[in-house]
C-alpha cells in the first residue's frame, strides 16, 4: 500500500513539474517592447507598434511607456525570463527627414531590423511620427509569426 501511495505522489510531482516548465516556456514567447526617442513621439510609437502587433496575433508586453536603453532592458529580461525584445528608436531632428529603427533581438542577439524614413512633405513632427509608425507597422506586420514576432 504505501508503495503505491509513493508512486503516485512521485508522478503526481513529475506532472507538476512538467506543467510548471512549460508554463515558463510560453512566457518566453511574448515580445518585449521598448525604445529611445523624445517625448512624446516614442509613447506614440510604442502604443501604436504595440496596438498593431496585438491585433495581429502576437502577446506584447509594453517594458516601458519612456525612453529606456537597450541594454537596461535586456538585462531586466535575464531575471524576467522574457527572450525576445522589440527596440524602437525615434529619431527626430527639425530640418531633417524623420527615422524610426525596429530592432529585434532573440537572447540579446539582433536577428533583424526595419528602418522607415520620414516623408519631406510632413508638416508636423507628429504627423512625420504617425506617417513613419504606419509604414513600420506594414513592415513588422510581415514579420509576425518568424523569429523575433513569434505569435
Amino acid at each position: 500500500m504505501i508503495r503505491i501511495d509513493a508512486r503516485v505522489l512521485l508522478v503526481s510531482a513529475a506532472i507538476f513539474v512538467i506543467t510548471s516548465g512549460v508554463c515558463v516556456a510560453q512566457d518566453t514567447t511574448t515580445v518585449i517592447l521598448g525604445g529611445t526617442g523624445q517625448a512624446p513621439h516614442i509613447q506614440t510609437v510604442i502604443d501604436g507598434v504595440s496596438d498593431a502587433l496585438s491585433s495581429s496575433g502576437v502577446k506584447v508586453k509594453v517594458n516601458s511607456g519612456d525612453s529606456k536603453s537597450r541594454t537596461a532592458i535586456l538585462d531586466e529580461m535575464k531575471t524576467s525570463g522574457n527572450s525576445v525584445l522589440l527596440y524602437l528608436t525615434v529619431n527626430t531632428v527639425k530640418g531633417q527627414r524623420g527615422k524610426l529603427l525596429a530592432e529585434s533581438f532573440v537572447d540579446g542577439k539582433k536577428i533583424w531590423e526595419e528602418e522607415v524614413r520620414g516623408s519631406l512633405m510632413a508638416v508636423s513632427a507628429e504627423g512625420e511620427v504617425r506617417g513613419m509608425m504606419k509604414n513600420l507597422n506594414e513592415k513588422l506586420k510581415r514579420r509576425v509569426g518568424g523569429p523575433g514576432l513569434p505569435k
